[in-house]
């Protein structure tokens, strides 16, 4: 049940938000690279050079994302050994460990983290998740996409209370995933037994037009399943 319900949030976040944030940060880096080469004179070359190796980062990054897009008509969640080409993306990513600055580095972990949870290899998947929302140097959005990521991929066989204590810190109003981790403990809550607390829950989801509207969507799913639909 927990896979069904997910899937549409781990397509989501790889074809929107990490696709997004990296285009976002090419720009920023570029556009702060060109405002200290103006003003810096003879630091010039040196940050030319700087700015193509930046360039030439970013270029292995896309090669390898569109190395490691799955084929079109492969059903979300599925499980498949990686192909040829993604196992190349794989390794032109972890390549990017140590040439990367910060923004990209950790988007290379994400998308190494996603090939691996996609080819069945959840222990490695789960570990780079760890690793990117604990790094002090990511940005807060992939830091929390991490920690829920670590979440979601073990909601069904991981301890209740460290699961738990996770999504604690992500539910929180300010937080921008707090809609799926609400949704998240709310698995929980059906794990436990504890069918009222999900209810109440997804009955909060449900009618919250602060998260996304897929979230709801799926409370809304969920109410109907527990046989507590909402009034509309």
């Amino acid at each position: 049940m927990a896979d069904d319900i997910f899937t549409e949030v781990d397509e989501e976040i790889r074809a929107e938000r990490i696709r997004a944030l990296a285009r976002r940060y090419l720009v920023v880096a570029g556009v702060a690279v060109a405002a200290i080469c103006i003003g810096a004179g003879g630091w010039q070359y040196s940050l030319s050079r700087a700015h193509k190796a930046d360039a030439a980062v970013s270029a292995s990054y896309f090669a390898a994302m569109r190395d490691a897009a799955r084929a079109p008509d492969m059903p979300a969640g599925t499980v498949t050994p990686l192909s040829t080409r993604q196992k190349g993306a794989l390794a032109a990513l972890e390549a990017l460990d140590g040439k990367a600055r910060p923004p990209l580095r950790m988007l290379a972990r994400m998308e190494r983290a996603a090939l691996l949870a996609g080819s069945g290899d959840t222990p490695g998947a789960l570990a780079l998740w760890d690793e990117v929302s604990r790094d002090q140097a990511t940005d807060r959005v992939i830091a929390s996409l991490a920690s829920l990521l670590w979440v979601q991929h073990q909601i069904d066989s991981g301890d209740p209370a460290t699961l738990r204590s996770r999504l604690a810190v992500l539910d929180a109003a300010d937080q921008p995933w707090r809609g799926q981790a609400i949704e998240a403990e709310a698995l929980l809550d059906l794990r436990a037994g504890k069918e009222t607390d999900a209810r109440a829950r997804y009955e909060r989801l449900s009618m919250d037009m602060g998260v996304a509207d897929g979230v709801r969507s799926r409370a809304e799913a969920m109410l109907q399943m527990l046989g507590g639909g909402t009034d509309g």
